[in-house]
C-alpha cells in the first residue's frame, strides 16, 4: 500500500493550514482582509464561492483541495448554488509569482469578510424583527397558548400627581395576603395519548387523593407541595371503553407562587362552582336569586365578575357586580307565537329574530348562539354517538331522556343549529363543530329590540340592573362574606396559602378643579362641581355663529302642521344663541316612501344650498341611511334628520328644537364654547372604530383631529379596514391628511400631537407600542424631514371593571366629575391613571382608565391628567363633561355613521365640518 504522506505536497499541506486556521479563533479586528490580499477584477475567478463553495476554474490539487473545504463550509441543509453551465468562465491566467495555494488562501479570507457582513446583516435583521410584530411558533411540550408571567423583579410603574382636593374613596379592590410559597409544576403524559380534554381531566381525577389542590389545564399539573414517587406513575381506567391508560407525572420545574396570577383567577373559578354559581363567559351568576320581573316575561339574575392581578398596590382581587337578563319564555313558545303573527311568512320573520341570538339550554345552563334554523330536523332524527368504543345511531329523544331524563314534548318542532370552532389537541387545523339544540329545552337571553324601544320595560329593568353605591358596595361584602362562611371556598384557599381581606382597599383620589366654560361676547361661566352647563347654553350666545340663510326643510303632508310650528320655534329659539335663522325652502313630499325623500335631496341640492333638514313621520334605518348616503357621499352638504314624534310634543318642543339648532350650527362649522388650553400650536387626535359583527361588514376605522388652537374645529376621516389588514396602514394616510390640513390652515404644523385611541384591549399595548407609534413617527418624517413634532399616545378604554366610590357619613355615593385615581388600583407595569369624569344620575358611575404608552413631550402626570379632563368638556352634543375626550367620542360617532348607515367613504368636502352629529 502506498504511502499515505507521499505525493501530496502542497494540497496536503494547504489543507492542513487550512484547518488549523479554521481551529483557532480568529479576533475580529483581525476579519477585514487587508487591501492587497483582496484579489481585483483581472484576478482569477472565486474558487470558492461565499453562498455554496463551488468551483470554477482551477485545476489540479488545488482544485481538490477547494472541492474539500468547500465540503466542510457547506452547512448541512444548505442548497448548493452550481454555476449555468451555458456560462463558462472567461480563462484569465493568474499573474506570475502567485501560486494557486497563495490566492486560495486570498480568496478564503475574501470569504470569511464576506461572511461576517452577513452575519452582521443577519444580527440586524434580527433587531429589527425583535422591533416588530412576529408570531413565531415555540415548539415545546407546553401546551399552546399557555401564558406564564415570570415575577416582576422591577418596581412597579409609579406616575402621580398632585393638583386638586384630596377625596377619600374606596374602590371594588381586595388585597389578597398570600404566603410566599412554593408551586410545584409537572407535565402529565397519557399512554394511549387522550384527545379530549374533559376525558384528561376524569382520568386525572381517579386519583385525587394524591392532589387535593391542584390547577390542571389538560397538560400541565400545578400543585403546591411536591408529589411522592407513587404518584408520578399512575393507571386509569378509560370510562368509554373500561381500557387502562397509563399516566406518567414528570416533574418540571418549581415556581414561586407570587407568578403564578393565572393559578390564582382558576382558582377563583373554582370557589364560584363552590359558592353554587352559574358560569356565562367569564361571569358568574346566582341562578337561586334571580329577580321575575312577570309583565314582561323577564328575569333578572344578579351576579360577579372576577380578576386576579398584581396592580401598583400589590396582588388584589378586582371583584363587580353585574346583571343577566334571560326571557323566561322558552324558544319553542317563540316560534309558535312568530307563526301565529307570520302567517306563511313565519321562516323570514324567524330567522330575522332569532338568528344571531343568544339561548340558554336549561338543562346545563350553557350559552348558545343561534346561527341557523333547520326545519328538516326534529327530535326525531338521529345522529352518531361513540358508546363503549362503538359507533351507535341515537335519536335527540331518546338521548335527552337517557342522558338528562328529560321527555321532549313536541316531536316535529324545527331544530336551532350553533357553529362553533375548536382547537382539537393533536392537530393544528381548527375543527368546525354543528350543535343541533331543541327549542323546548332552550330559553332566550338579552332583550329584543323592540324590547328595548319600550321605554317602561327599560325603566323597570334598570330599577335592578343599575344599582347605587351603597347597593353595590353591600354586594362586595356579601361575596366575602359567602367566601369566608363557605368552609371548600376557605380549604382551596389556605391549600394555596392565600387569604382574603375582609374590606375593600381604600385609597385617597384628588378631585380636580372644575373648568370654566367660554360663551360668546366675552362671557365667562365659572366652572361648576357637577359639571354640567344645560341652561347656559341656550342663555348665552354661541362662540361662533353660522347663519341659516339658504336651507331647504322636506316633509311629508301628514306633519305640516309640525313642521310650520318647527320653524316659528326656531326662529324664535335663535335669537338668544345669537343666530340668524331666515325662511327655508319648503318641500311638501306627497309620501313617506324612502325613493320619495332620494329623489327630491337630489332635485333640492345645490352649490348654493347651506343645509338640507328632512322630517320624517316615524323613525326608519333604511330611510335614514338612504338620507345620510346622498347628503354625506353622494352630494356632500349637511344634513339634519329629525323624527316628527320628537317635536310633537307641546311641553318639551322649545328645548328639543334648541338642541336641534346648536348641532345644526356645529354642522355648518360654528363652536358653541370653549374652554382655556394651554398649548398654542398643539393637535389633538381620537381614534375609535366600529365593527359589525352581526353582518360580517368590513370594519370603520375613524381619526378626528383638531386644527385650530381651542381644539373646537376638527378635521374627520373614516376609511375601511379589510379583515386581517393593519389598522395603523391606515393611520398613517390620516395622520398625512390631517397634517396637511393644519398646515393649510395655520401655515405651520403642530409641534406638539396628542393622540387619544379607543378600542384597544390590554393584549394590544405593546402592539401599539413597538410597531404603531414607530410607524407614526415616519409620518413625521414624510412631511418634512426636519419635522420632529413631541409624541404624546393615550390609550382610552371605557369597558373596564374598576370602580370608585365617595365615602360619605351614611355609606358611599359615586364621586365628582374630574376625580382621579393614579396608583394602588392602576397597572403595575405602565403609566396610567383613572378619571371619573362624568355625572351619572342612576346607578354607579364607570371611570374611565387612561394607559399612556408614549410620552416624548416632557408633560408632567398633572398636566397629562388636566389636558385629558378639559378634552372632556368639548363635545358639543351634550352640554356637560363626557365620559370619554371628545375627539374620542366625535371619531366614535363618526365610525358609527359610516359603519352603520353610509357604508362608504365620507365626502372631502365635509371633512372640517362635525357633519356627523
Amino acid at each position: 500500500m502506498a504511502d499515505p504522506n507521499r505525493g501530496r505536497g502542497r494540497g496536503l499541506a494547504l489543507l492542513q493550514a487550512l484547518k488549523k486556521t479554521q481551529m483557532i479563533e480568529t479576533p475580529p479586528s483581525s476579519d477585514d482582509p487587508s487591501p492587497e490580499a483582496t484579489p481585483g477584477p483581472s484576478v482569477v475567478p472565486s474558487v470558492v464561492s461565499s453562498d455554496a463553495g463551488t468551483v470554477t476554474t482551477i485545476g489540479g490539487r488545488g482544485r481538490i483541495a477547494a472541492l474539500m473545504l468547500s465540503k466542510m463550509q457547506q452547512k448541512p441543509g444548505d442548497i448548493p448554488f452550481v454555476p449555468a453551465t451555458d456560462v463558462s468562465p472567461s480563462q484569465q491566467s493568474a499573474p506570475r509569482g502567485a501560486g494557486r495555494g497563495i490566492k486560495l488562501l486570498q480568496t478564503l479570507q475574501a470569504t470569511k469578510s464576506a461572511e461576517k457582513a452577513k452575519a452582521d446583516v443577519r444580527q440586524v435583521t434580527k433587531k429589527m424583527a425583535e422591533s416588530t410584530i412576529s408570531s413565531t411558533i415555540q415548539s415545546s411540550s407546553v401546551a399552546k397558548n399557555k401564558y406564564f408571567r415570570e415575577v416582576k423583579e422591577t418596581p412597579p410603574v409609579v406616575m402621580k400627581g398632585e393638583t386638586g382636593t384630596p377625596l377619600d374613596c374606596t374602590a371594588n379592590y381586595i388585597y389578597l395576603n398570600f404566603e410566599e410559597n412554593n408551586v410545584y409544576e409537572y407535565e402529565v403524559k397519557y399512554e394511549p395519548d387522550q384527545d379530549y380534554k374533559h376525558l384528561r381531566f376524569k382520568l386525572l381525577n381517579e386519583h385525587n387523593h394524591y392532589f387535593k389542590e391542584k390547577t390542571f389545564d389538560g397538560s400541565t399539573l400545578y400543585v403546591p407541595h411536591m408529589l411522592p414517587d407513587e404518584a408520578t406513575h399512575l393507571v386509569s381506567t378509560n370510562p368509554y371503553d373500561n381500557t387502562k391508560v397509563q399516566i406518567s407525572i414528570i416533574f418540571r420545574r418549581t415556581r414561586r407562587l407570587s407568578e403564578m396570577i393565572h393559578i390564582y383567577n382558576v382558582l377563583f373559578k373554582h370557589i364560584m362552582k363552590d359558592l353554587q354559581l352559574v358560569r356565562f363567559g367569564r361571569q358568574h351568576f346566582n341562578e337561586h336569586a334571580a329577580i321575575q320581573i312577570p309583565q314582561y316575561k323577564l328575569e333578572v339574575w344578579p351576579g360577579y365578575v372576577t380578576a386576579v392581578d398584581e396592580y401598583e398596590g400589590g396582588l388584589m382581587l378586582t371583584l363587580d357586580s353585574t346583571h343577566r337578563v334571560l326571557r323566561t319564555q322558552s324558544v319553542l313558545s317563540f316560534i309558535r307565537e312568530t307563526v301565529q303573527q307570520e302567517g306563511a311568512n313565519w321562516k323570514k320573520a324567524l330567522s330575522e329574530r332569532l338568528i344571531g341570538c343568544s339561548v340558554m339550554t336549561t338543562y346545563n345552563k350553557k350559552l348558545f348562539r343561534v346561527d341557523s334554523i333547520d326545519d328538516t330536523m326534529t327530535p326525531r332524527s338521529t345522529f352518531e354517538k361513540n358508546e363503549k368504543g362503538e359507533m351507535v345511531k341515537i335519536s335527540y329523544i331518546d338521548y335527552y331522556k337517557k342522558n338528562y331524563g328529560i321527555d321532549i314534548e313536541d316531536w316535529d318542532q324545527p331544530m336551532l343549529i350553533s357553529r362553533d370552532t375548536k382547537h382539537m389537541p393533536g392537530s393544528e387545523a381548527p375543527t368546525d363543530f354543528m350543535i343541533c339544540l331543541v327549542p323546548e329545552l332552550c330559553q332566550l337571553t338579552g332583550l329584543t329590540d323592540d324590547q328595548r324601544s319600550n321605554f317602561r320595560l327599560m325603566k323597570d329593568v334598570a330599577t335592578y340592573t343599575r344599582i347605587t353605591p351603597n347597593q353595590r358596595h353591600a354586594a362586595f361584602k356579601k361575596f366575602i362574606q359567602n367566601v369566608l362562611a363557605n368552609e371548600t371556598a376557605k380549604q382551596r384557599l389556605s391549600g394555596w396559602g392565600l387569604s382574603i381581606a375582609k374590606e375593600t382597599i381604600n385609597i385617597t383620589a384628588r378631585t380636580l378643579p372644575p373648568e370654566p366654560l367660554y360663551f360668546g361676547n366675552n362671557v365667562k361661566i365659572p366652572g361648576k362641581p357637577n359639571a354640567d352647563w344645560n341652561g347656559d347654553v341656550t342663555r348665552n350666545g354661541v362662540m361662533q355663529a353660522i347663519d341659516m340663510i339658504n336651507w331647504a326643510l322636506l316633509f311629508t303632508d301628514r306633519d305640516k302642521q309640525i313642521t310650520t310650528d318647527f320653524v316659528e320655534v326656531l326662529k324664535r329659539s335663535c335669537r338668544p344663541m345669537g343666530i340668524n335663522v331666515h325662511n327655508p325652502e319648503m318641500v311638501r313630499l306627497p309620501n313617506d316612501r324612502t325613493d320619495t325623500y332620494v329623489a327630491a335631496l337630489k332635485k333640492v341640492i345645490s352649490n348654493q344650498l347651506q343645509l338640507v333638514v328632512a322630517i320624517c313621520p316615524t323613525s326608519r334605518d333604511d330611510r335614514y341611511a338612504a338620507i345620510k348616503k346622498i347628503c354625506c357621499a353622494d352630494n356632500p352638504i349637511p344634513s339634519q334628520v329629525i323624527n316628527a314624534r320628537t317635536i310633537m310634543n307641546q311641553q318639551k318642543v322649545r328645548s328639543v328644537t334648541q338642541k336641534i339648532l346648536l348641532q345644526i350650527n356645529c354642522k355648518l362649522g360654528g363652536t358653541l364654547w370653549n374652554i382655556a388650553i394651554p398649548y398654542k400650536t398643539a393637535m389633538v387626535i381620537g381614534i375609535d372604530s366600529y365593527h359589525d359583527v352581526g353582518r360580517k361588514r368590513r370594519s370603520v376605522c375613524s381619526f378626528v383631529a383638531s386644527y385650530n388652537q381651542t381644539m373646537t374645529h376638527w378635521y374627520s376621516k373614516a376609511v375601511f379596514q379589510e379583515q386581517g389588514q393593519e389598522i395603523v396602514d391606515s393611520l398613517k394616510s390620516c395622520l398625512v391628511d390631517a397634517l396637511k390640513h393644519y398646515l393649510r390652515t395655520n401655515g405651520k404644523f403642530p409641534d406638539r400631537i396628542i393622540i387619544y385611541r379607543d378600542g384597544v384591549g390590554d393584549g394590544q399595548l405593546k402592539q401599539i407600542q413597538q410597531y404603531e407609534i414607530p410607524q407614526m413617527q415616519i409620518c413625521f418624517t414624510t412631511m418634512d424631514a426636519t419635522y420632529k413634532p413631541t409624541l404624546t399616545y393615550v390609550v382610552v378604554q371605557k369597558r373596564i371593571n374598576t370602580r370608585i366610590f365617595m365615602k360619605v357619613s351614611g355609606g358611599f355615593e359615586n364621586p365628582h366629575p374630574g376625580t382621579v385615581v393614579d396608583h394602588a388600583v392602576t397597572r403595575r407595569d405602565w403609566y396610567d391613571f383613572l378619571i371619573v369624569s362624568q355625572k351619572v344620575n342612576q346607578g354607579t358611575v364607570t371611570p374611565t382608565h387612561y394607559v399612556v404608552i408614549h410620552d416624548d413631550s416632557g408633560m408632567t402626570p398633572d398636566q397629562c391628567q388636566r389636558l385629558t379632563y378639559k378634552m372632556c368638556h368639548l363635545y358639543y352634543n351634550w352640554p356637560g363633561t363626557v365620559r370619554v375626550p371628545a375627539p374620542c367620542q366625535y371619531a366614535h360617532k363618526l365610525a358609527y355613521l359610516v359603519g352603520q348607515s353610509i357604508h362608504q367613504q365620507p365626502s372631502e368636502v365635509l371633512a372640517d365640518k362635525l357633519f356627523f352629529l
